[in-house]
């Protein structure tokens, strides 16, 4: 957990605190907004080489997402062990993300509409694609190179429709 949150903290200072205050990001309510194309295209290959981080420190931990993803559909202790992970996608405090940016930029907030947009559209599909890795490249006979590259752009398709304009819109409450 440790190392998932350093990959998180360093994205966060690179990509969105120095864009903050070089005046390239500003955040709204609902937002994202990059104040030229220039920065939104910035942020985007950013934001992809740390997916493609954030993919290969999970590819490398697989066995331990396994036996999360095991335990959390059994009734033991560990059940709720894939739910720590919740710590760094909450909009608190206690979430030293969400603490960095929102000291950063004040309006900066997160609902629990993006918090479970995060957890179920982005966590759970790379937990998935870390366990089940090895048996969809062995039953599709593709090379880790080519199963990696599909799966880095399915993770930019997603966040391309979260884009219009210059503007990354966050899911909030409806």
């Amino acid at each position: 957990m440790e190392n998932f949150a350093s990959l998180g903290m360093a994205y966060v200072h690179t990509n969105i605190i120095g864009m903050i205050k070089n005046g390239k990001l500003d955040i709204e309510p609902d937002r994202f907004h990059f104040t030229t194309e220039e920065a939104i295209m910035n942020f985007l290959q950013n934001t992809y080489s740390y997916y493609g981080e954030v993919l290969d420190f999970a590819l490398q931990n697989r066995e331990i997402l396994r036996i999360l993803i095991l335990e959390s559909l059994k009734d033991g202790k560990y059940r709720n062990g894939i739910f720590r992970v919740m710590d760094f996608l909450k909009g608190d405090e206690r979430n030293p993300i969400f603490r960095t940016i929102a000291e950063t930029d004040k309006d900066f907030t997160t609902s629990e509409t993006l918090v479970c947009f995060k957890f179920f559209f982005s966590l759970i599909p790379l937990v998935s694609f870390a366990v089940y890795y090895d048996d969809y490249k062995n039953f599709n006979g593709l090379s880790d190179k080519e199963l990696r590259a599909s799966f880095l752009r399915a993770g930019q398709l997603m966040l391309k429709a979260m884009v219009s304009g210059r503007d990354i819109l966050l899911p909030k409450e409806i």
